[in-house]
């Protein structure tokens, strides 16, 4: 067979008349079944070596259109207004309450700090504030930290999370609203995580405020290393509803995109294993999750 007389543009054509930008969805199945097929002609065009620029054309064809992560491990939409089944959350600190029609809520702002006692009526409370002041400092140096809960914020943190078996390559799609009140210092974060005191694994924070940011974290024991990192508008700050996604490749590559536009690429190995959990860490603001959806490869 000459591929060098394939029509990519015929090919191109075809694909780029899918129903969503780039194909990259594992809903549309005449799209992959088009780039299955595609995959099967490169590898006849590789073993009778053919021209390597029609081969690159249509490797990035594949690449822009493939969704690998094709098993669904994990869908809600919080519309039976409960998230303790179907699937199951555990809320492991913060509050968090499922809205209808906007889904899961979370908000974490300096009101959420912990606060001085209550004072008895008619009472003194110069020495009331003094208790709850060093209440607080007790408490933080006392109490051990909460497992997960290795955010880099200044705020309290909130935390749910729920088990699921993910293997290395995963696609964590997450429909989000970001509230406009974000206080100094707020972050949210999301991702999966490996072990029951869930410190390890990957997680994307979104940064809000006057110069937002998305940073796309490694989490160990004790420690988080942010292995690449977007600067600039990122859309998410208009209080609408946008799609972040997070991808992890078999090889380590991994992609963010919002709203079907890539902004980080890069190669990571440093977490090489199964996970065993989807994990959100909210440190600070207000966000609504309407729709959580996570994917894997077949193994």
């Amino acid at each position: 067979m000459q591929l060098r007389t394939l029509s990519v543009f015929g090919l191109s054509l075809i694909l780029l008349t899918a129903p969503s930008l780039y194909g990259q969805s594992p809903d549309d199945s005449r799209t992959l079944e088009l780039v299955d097929q595609l995959k099967e002609v490169i590898q006849r065009g590789e073993r009778s070596r053919a021209d390597n620029a029609t081969l690159n054309q249509l490797r990035d064809l594949v690449r822009r259109y493939d969704w690998p992560w094709r098993v669904k491990l994990l869908f809600d939409d919080f519309s039976d207004g409960d998230f303790t089944h179907n699937p199951a959350w555990t809320v492991g600190r913060g509050d968090f309450r499922v809205v209808r029609g906007s889904g899961l809520r979370s908000y974490v702002g300096a009101d959420t700090v912990t606060r001085p006692a209550p004072t008895e009526r008619g009472g003194s409370t110069g020495g009331s504030t003094l208790e709850g002041i060093i209440g607080g400092i007790l408490r933080g140096v006392l109490e051990p930290p909460t497992p997960g809960n290795q955010l880099r914020g200044v705020l309290p943190v909130a935390e749910i999370s729920t088990p699921v078996a993910i293997g290395n390559a995963f696609a964590v799609r997450l429909r989000m609203v970001a509230r406009e009140r974000a206080p100094e210092g707020a972050r949210v974060e999301f991702g999966v995580y490996r072990g029951n005191e869930r410190d390890w694994g990957y997680r994307l924070a979104y940064v809000p405020g006057p110069r937002p940011s998305l940073e796309l974290v490694r989490v160990s024991p004790g420690r988080s290393a942010v292995v690449e990192r977007f600067d600039g508008a990122t859309g998410l700050e208009d209080g609408r509803a946008h799609q972040l996604e997070l991808r992890r490749e078999r090889d380590g590559n991994m992609q963010v995109w919002v709203d079907n536009r890539e902004l980080i690429r890069t190669v990571d190995r440093g977490v090489s294993d199964v996970f065993d959990g989807f994990m959100i860490l909210n440190g600070g603001g207000e966000y609504n999750f309407e729709r959580i959806e996570l994917f894997g490869t077949e193994r």
